[in-house]
């Protein structure tokens, strides 16, 4: 939901539930905060476009980077700039969007291959606009083909037509075409494959061939042998191809390839090769129509060498929300209201949330509906309170496991859990280090959110404790990112700067912090003894015998997992199978009519919506049995699913919609049950009750969260046809807000 509701008794919760961007209809209506990082990318854009249209013959591509952490808006950026191209083109605008993999680059080539398969119309499109402006000059050479250039140029003649008509040698104008891709790639296979994909009868097979697989027989003999996928390079040069040839002439195309660091990672880590054909690739769309926006964490740029960051144009690094720009925000949601929150709550919102729009969108929502079911104003102690329910104790275990996983993997398995230094409960450390002698170590320190000074002090205390008794380097992982007024404060108790928890990259930090510890600990407690000399590579083989045995452990502990799943769902799918007919006179579960009887008319109205939404795969079994049918409806529904069923978001969105059915239908079963209940209370329903329902609620918020409900649009668009309204999506986003608001309203007492 991403949409507000002007509905002055804020009935309808303003804020959407879930603050993950997706990059949705260029016509969807979406709040831009206009922040100084989107004023400059949209200036960036204008100047694209505006030259495209002054010189279409000139090249107008930019390649604009987008770098920033977590939740701090790349993709609502991105989403930003197509809508803003869109609506000043009216409509006249090709975009796609890929996630790039934590893999190679072939398998980002292979997410572009098939987006592009949804859109033959406009390769095929492009191919004969392209092949047209080559023809158009062979047909000027001669008086009798003259007047027919500019009929080629307008589009009003076929080019394979004419070709056909008048004899004209084809060779020569492949040896044309393969010209025009020389500035990106050698390969003339790519030349021959896009003339044969106008002649009928090859379709196919060519794009069995740009989907990566090896060439049919029909293409091997006409000279197409290679592989698209077989390297990275040829699968880059490949995209290279199609984006220039989408963006080919006066039509402007824009490409946004989110999370690029995961693929420039692991590109890095194999060699320069890739990264080369990476730099050419950017070369070839800043050398064409295309408008390429890569987006990534921070530390995007720095991985990438320096005559690679040279050629990634302009940047962009996102900043925080400002104060003044959270309220404006806040107004838009409300109607131009400020209440619930105050000016007090909006400043501690900001500094809590680090004014990182995600989470400032996920607190308002939390906050806006508690003051709502308080019936109080916002106050900086729920500021606080929320953030500490959001992000104070989740994932603790799963940090302190990677700690654990690093500490094995870099042979320091003689760690101590849990360490007390003295019979003090605040000499605590999470992990203890024994290095040298003396009782002398290294500590690892974790720690929630820094709210509040009480959390500042724990963490001082702990480090002074460990100082004031063992000699020891202490480190201090931190949840969450620390107030600039509390840094000087940890800095000086700890040692040094606090470590960030972000999971992509904190394995590799962590390491670096533990080598640095643990050698300052062994030079300042160095060895006697005829050993000493080769101690130090001894101590580094015994540290990579212990983890290449972790590994080891590792890898046969995930053979054996894979073993047990394999074995799991096996047995799964027979039960599953013995299950799908129920014996004679078994009674059947109860269907969404049976759930939703006793529930409210207005309950029950939100209900039939939201499962209506999520029957999409429902509706296209039912089009798959039309496709069976003789006649016209037949002929009708066979179009539609050839169009649309290689489509792997269909296969995605039918799996979402299963999924998405049973929550909501489990939803609803909770619900009533919980209104059986409620209602044979004479008063309304209890304090206890109405923390029930609020739990239900979160439930469902919760996992709802997970489930990525845009993919339903791939669904809709397969049984009504594209269309430009609101997606699916946006019926649940606030599922849970409406269905316990016409819950309450309904019983005694309820909305009070």
């Amino acid at each position: 939901m991403d949409a507000h509701d002007p509905d002055p008794n804020g009935a309808v919760n303003p804020y959407p539930s879930s603050a993950v961007a997706q990059i949705a209809d260029a016509g969807s209506t979406v709040m831009t905060i206009p922040t100084a990082a989107i004023r400059r990318a949209t200036a960036v854009m204008d100047g694209y476009l505006t030259a495209l249209r002054a010189a279409p013959q000139e090249p107008a591509g930019r390649v604009l980077a987008v770098v920033g952490d977590y939740g701090t808006g790349k993709t609502h950026l991105a989403a930003h700039l197509i809508r803003h191209a869109a609506e000043r083109l009216d409509g006249d605008l090709q975009w796609m969007h890929l996630n790039a993999p934590p893999d190679t680059f072939v398998s980002l080539y292979r997410a572009f291959a098939d987006k592009l398969a949804d859109r033959r119309d406009v390769v095929d499109r492009q191919v004969r606009r392209l092949y047209a402006d080559i023809l158009a000059v062979e047909v000027r050479r001669s008086r009798v083909t003259e007047p027919l250039a500019e009929s080629l140029l307008d589009g009003s003649l076929d080019p394979v037509a004419v070709v056909d008509t008048f004899g004209m040698m084809e060779h020569r104008l492949l040896e044309q075409l393969r010209q025009r891709l020389r500035e990106v790639t050698d390969n003339t296979e790519f030349a021959r494959a896009l003339t044969l994909l106008l002649r009928g009868g090859f379709e196919d097979a060519v794009w069995e061939w740009i989907a990566g697989r090896p060439p049919a027989e029909v293409l091997r003999e006409r000279g197409i042998t290679g592989t698209l996928t077989a390297t990275e390079a040829t699968a880059l040069q490949a995209m290279g191809v199609f984006a220039m040839l989408i963006g080919y002439g006066p039509n402007p195309f824009v490409l946004v390839i989110d999370e690029l660091d995961q693929v420039l990672t692991a590109a890095g880590r194999r060699g320069t090769e890739a990264l080369d054909k990476f730099k050419e690739m950017l070369h070839v769309f800043a050398a064409s129509h295309t408008f390429l926006i890569i987006a990534g964490l921070p530390d995007l740029l720095d991985s990438l060498p320096r005559d690679v960051r040279a050629r990634s144009g302009e940047q962009v690094r996102m900043t925080p929300l400002t104060t003044a720009e959270t309220r404006g925000y806040i107004r838009y949601r409300q109607g131009d209201r400020l209440a619930p929150f105050t000016e007090e709550s909006v400043v501690q919102l900001v500094e809590l949330a680090h004014g990182v729009p995600r989470r400032v969108i996920s607190l308002c929502h939390r906050l806006w509906r508690q003051a709502r079911d308080r019936g109080t104003p916002v106050t900086p102690a729920m500021v606080r309170a929320a953030v500490r329910e959001l992000y104070g104790g989740a994932g603790t275990q799963h940090v302190l496991a990677e700690i654990r996983q690093v500490l094995v993997g870099t042979g320091h398995d003689a760690y101590v859990p849990d360490y007390f230094l003295t019979d003090r409960p605040d000499s605590r450390v999470d992990y203890w280090l024994p290095v040298g002698r003396d009782d002398a170590g290294c500590g690892i320190l974790l720690a929630g959110p820094m709210l509040e000074e009480s959390d500042v002090a724990t963490v001082e205390n702990r480090a002074r404790a460990a100082h004031a008794h063992r000699d020891c380097e202490l480190l201090l992982v931190v949840l969450e990112p620390v107030p600039e007024q509390f840094l000087p404060r940890i800095r000086e108790a700890v040692g040094r700067e606090p470590l960030l928890y972000r999971p992509r990259s904190f394995a590799d930090q962590l390491t670096a912090e533990v080598k640095a510890m643990t050698g300052r600990m062994e030079e300042r407690y160095p060895q006697d003894g005829l050993l000493v000399p080769v101690a130090p590579h001894l101590a580094r083989l015994d540290r990579r015998q212990s983890a290449t045995q972790h590994m080891l452990s590792l890898l046969t502990g995930a053979l054996d997992d894979l073993r047990v799943r394999n074995d799991q769902q096996l047995a799964a799918i027979h039960r599953d199978l013995s299950q799908l007919r129920p014996p004679p006179g078994a009674v059947t579960e109860p269907g969404a009519d049976d759930l939703l009887a006793g529930l409210p008319a207005p309950v029950v109205e939100v209900f039939e919506r939201a499962l209506a939404a999520g029957h999409l795969h429902t509706r296209v079994g039912t089009l798959l049995t039309q496709a069976f049918a003789e006649g016209e409806a037949g002929r009708g529904a066979r179009q539609a699913v050839r169009a649309r069923i290689r489509d792997g978001r269909v296969h995605a969105a039918t799996g979402v919609a299963a999924l998405l059915t049973e929550l909501v239908e489990a939803f609803a079963q909770a619900v009533a049950e919980w209104y059986a209940l409620a209602r044979q209370q004479p008063g309304g329903p209890t304090v206890a009750q109405r923390e029930r329902l609020e739990e239900i609620c979160q439930i469902f918020d919760v996992v709802h969260e997970y489930l990525p409900v845009f993919r339903l649009r791939a669904l809709r668009d397969l049984v009504d046809g594209p269309g430009d309204g609101a997606g699916p999506e946006d019926l649940f986003g606030d599922l849970s807000s409406r269905v316990r608001q016409e819950l309450l309203a309904a019983l005694p007492g309820g909305a009070t």
